[in-house]
């Protein structure tokens, strides 16, 4: 239609299908097997399954596969056009001429397709609550405490099991192992998923119709998975690892962790899809509902009763089912699980492509930012530098291009630092002032102000002056001061009442930076004073300052 290539996927009475491809198998087969004496209790147990066969029994009557899934691509998400009000009324009518006996169903996520769903909704679509997927947007990859330490840990897994991970393009002839690892998987554990043949791989390999990702250790593949992306979602379709390994060894967790953070670097959002709630709860993806618009205007009175009955089974009983469990595994602040109601817009409040590109936009200002700093000398490029070096060294799952940027910011630094200009800074403002301006610029690692910065040929008079005007700061502060005297080093560190409370002092700033300029200190936990005779090495203590005191974060967010 137009220029869109729009893929039907049509069933008629395949109720044993997979649920990708079968009303029955979805709203039926899934239900009665999630029914177990363990979750509902024996009688309870009984009696649910028993009213979820009858109503299966009635929609097998009414012929409730009979179905035209609409833009399906099979293993693909995420790949809907975005059509337009005359291409939904066009679509519809000559799918209703085409298949006069078919209900015609378009499965969409509000998240991805809100506009669609609305449009769908005026043309004369009903809305059957399809469950859910989980997701993760770019904006959104930092998570809670909890979050990041899930997945710090995650991320040491597969190197601590000794796993390379490789391009899947580098493994010629893996096909048949990555079916072998599919099927352990999903051939036992979850068997409602698509069941791929050596071929399906050997194809999306060769084609790069799927981007794969193996782990691979002496010479054996062990685990994979298999991802596409469109519209700034990733998403994957394909995973396996050999179940018959030690769970110990992470393969499940490490992989995943990876996956996310494929889309992490590139600021992408990522689609894990339903399963393993608990688990990808505790990594930040978060619940978004999936919605069947359904139109059956054209089908026999008996039929579009069927469907109105399995509205109310999905919208009243499975809806209010998912949205209770998301909130004990995600908090009362779960979204898009509300009663129906239109019109739809994205549960997160920005859609993935909009996520990405606010992400984008933000870099991009970070590195013209940079840029303009770089034209200017010593201290007016420092002063310029001091907010952009907060906001870098602060980034929640800093990008690749955040990464460059913070090596870029050091470079500047350093340069800036060298200038002969640098070292008239005492002579130019007076101490307090001068100790307002380090205090504005200071770093911030979670509630700990760090001042790391060097003052050129300041006097030993103007040192104290400046420290004791910051040792006396509000907060949790750390001082780390360096000035040059010749060829040595003169090194002074500070801590705030509040950041000693926290068990930080001067002491332990010392004792982090003054091997780094080959020297030594000491003095009290408040300020401490020491001195060294390598001044290539400034740089490298300022930064071994501000790597001691992100570790040492407070109690609150301390790893």
């Amino acid at each position: 239609m137009d220029d869109l290539v729009i893929p039907l996927a049509v069933n008629a009475s395949e109720y044993d299908n997979s649920a990708l491809l079968s009303t029955f198998a979805r709203y039926i087969s899934l239900q009665l097997a999630a029914v177990t004496a363990e979750t509902w209790g024996a009688a309870r147990a009984v009696a649910v399954r028993g009213a979820i066969r009858t109503l299966g029994a009635m929609l097998k009557a009414a012929r409730i596969d009979r179905c035209v899934y609409v833009d399906h691509w099979l293993v693909l998400r995420n790949l809907n056009a975005h059509l337009t009000e005359d291409q939904v009324a066009r679509l519809t009518d000559f799918l209703v001429e085409r298949f006069p006996g078919h209900a015609i169903v378009f499965t969409l996520t509000p998240l991805t397709h809100a506009p669609l769903l609305n449009l769908l909704g005026a043309r004369g679509y009903d809305f059957v609550y399809g469950l859910h997927t989980r997701m993760m947007l770019p904006t959104q990859a930092e998570g809670n405490r909890q979050v990041r330490e899930n997945r710090r840990r995650d991320s040491r897994l597969l190197e601590a099991a000794g796993y390379r991970l490789v391009d899947g393009r580098e493994v010629p002839g893996c096909a048949p192992r990555l079916v072998e690892l599919y099927r352990a998987l999903n051939g036992e554990k979850y068997r409602t998923n698509l069941q791929y043949t050596e071929e399906f791989f050997a194809w999306t390999l060769r084609e790069g119709i799927l981007k794969y990702t193996l782990a691979v250790k002496d010479g054996r593949v062990d685990g994979f998975y298999g991802h596409h992306v469109h519209d700034d979602v990733l998403f994957s379709p394909v995973f396996g690892y050999d179940v018959a390994l030690p769970q110990e060894l992470g393969l499940y967790r490490g992989l995943v962790y990876q996956l996310m953070q494929d889309g992490v670097d590139a600021g992408q959002t990522v689609e894990l899809g339903a399963g393993a709630d608990p688990f990808k709860s505790l990594r930040g993806a978060i619940p978004i509902p999936r919605w069947n618009a359904v139109h059956t205007r054209h089908l026999s009175s008996f039929r579009q009763g069927a469907w109105r009955m399995l509205r109310r089974f999905a919208n009243d009983a499975l809806r209010p089912a998912s949205r209770g469990m998301m909130r004990k595994l995600d908090g009362e602040d779960v979204k898009g699980f509300d009663p129906l109601s239109l019109p739809f817009t994205p549960p997160t409040g920005q859609t993935p492509q909009e996520a990405s590109r606010s992400l984008r936009q933000q870099v991009d200002a970070l590195e013209q930012a940079l840029e303009a700093a770089a034209g200017l000398e010593s201290e007016a490029r420092l002063r310029a530098l001091a907010p952009l070096s907060q906001t870098l060294h602060n980034w929640p799952q800093p990008v690749p291009r955040v990464v460059a940027l913070r090596e870029r910011l050091t470079r500047l630094e350093q340069e800036a630092r060298r200038k002969p200009a640098r070292a008239t800074a005492d002579a130019q403002v007076a101490p307090a002032e001068h100790a307002r301006q380090l205090l504005e610029g200071a770093a911030r690692l979670g509630d700990t102000s760090l001042i790391a910065a060097h003052l050129g040929e300041a006097s030993a008079q103007h040192l104290k002056a400046v420290v004791e005007s910051l040792r006396q700061a509000a907060g949790c502060v750390g001082v780390v001061l360096t000035a040059t005297r010749g060829d040595k080093v003169v090194l002074v560190t500070a801590a705030s009442v509040a950041l000693r409370g926290q068990g930080l002092d001067a002491g332990q700033l010392m004792a982090q930076v003054a091997p780094c300029v080959d020297g030594k200190g000491g003095g009290s936990a408040e300020v401490a004073w020491g001195g060294g005779s390598r001044a290539e090495g400034i740089d490298a203590a300022l930064a071994a300052a501000r790597s001691y005191v992100q570790s040492r974060r407070t109690p609150g967010e301390r790893s």
